[in-house]
C-alpha cells in the first residue's frame, strides 16, 4: 500500500490513506469527536462496545478480507474512517465522517478508495446496510452504482453491486429497481447489534470479549 492511489489526491486539505493498528489513538479521537447521531447510523447503538470493537479491527487489516482507510485533515486530524469486512469475496462496508465536514466529497472518496482496494483483492460484490432515513448515505451509494433492496426491518435498506467486471460511475442516481439481493449481509463485526434485531436507540449494547 505504499504507492500512492489516484483517490488519495489532496482535496479541501484532505488526504484519504491506508489505516492500521498505529492509528488506534487518533481513530479514538475521531470516535469521541464524533456526534451522537453519526455514532447510532454507524453502529445502529449506542455504546462504546462498537467503538471499541472497531479500534480492534485495525489490528486485523490484511488489505483483503479487513480493510480500513482514514480521511485526514492537514493537521493529522481523522475527519472520516471507512472500513470493509470480507467473506468468501463478498465485502460489507460502512463509512463515518465528522459532523462539520459531512458534504464535502469526503465519505465518496472514503468509498471510492473502499471500492478499489476491494477490486484490486478480487472481492466479488460490496454491500452496505444502511438506515432507511439516511437520505445522505443512500444518495452517495446511488452514485456509485449501488442498487437499494429492502431490509428484512422497514428501518433499514440494503445496498449493493457488483464488483465485476468494472466499477462505472452512476452519476445519474439509477435507483437500480431491479436488483436483487438473495443472501443475508455479512455481520461487519460481532460487537454491532443485529440490524434485523435490534434494541431501541436507548438500549444497552453487550460487550463481547
Amino acid at each position: 500500500m505504499s504507492a500512492r492511489q489516484p483517490w488519495a489526491a489532496d482535496f479541501l486539505e484532505v488526504e484519504v490513506r491506508p489505516a492500521g493498528a498505529s492509528d488506534r489513538n487518533q481513530v479514538a479521537g475521531f470516535l469521541a469527536a464524533m456526534d451522537r447521531a453519526g455514532l447510532y447510523q454507524r453502529h445502529f447503538s449506542h455504546g462504546e462496545a462498537p467503538n471499541l470493537a472497531l479500534l480492534r479491527r485495525l489490528d486485523a487489516v490484511d488489505w483483503r478480507d479487513r480493510v480500513a482507510v482514514l480521511a485526514v485533515g492537514f493537521n493529522g486530524q481523522v475527519l472520516g474512517h471507512g472500513e470493509y469486512v470480507a467473506a468468501d469475496g463478498r465485502a460489507e462496508f460502512a463509512l463515518m465522517v465528522l459532523p462539520q465536514y459531512r458534504a464535502h466529497g469526503i465519505g465518496g472518496r472514503l468509498l471510492q478508495a473502499l471500492l478499489g482496494i476491494a477490486v484490486a483483492a478480487g472481492q466479488q460484490e460490496m454491500h452496505g446496510i444502511i438506515q432507511a432515513g439516511n437520505t445522505q448515505a443512500l444518495k452517495l451509494t446511488l452514485k456509485h452504482g449501488f442498487g437499494i433492496v429492502s431490509g428484512d426491518d422497514p428501518t433499514t435498506v440494503i445496498v449493493s453491486r457488483s464488483l465485476k467486471p468494472a466499477l462505472p460511475a452512476d452519476p445519474a442516481g439509477s435507483d437500480h429497481s431491479d436488483v436483487s439481493y438473495p443472501l443475508p449481509p455479512i455481520r461487519h463485526d460481532l460487537d454491532r447489534t443485529s440490524l434485523h434485531r435490534r434494541p431501541g436507540p436507548g438500549a444497552p449494547l453487550r460487550a463481547r470479549g
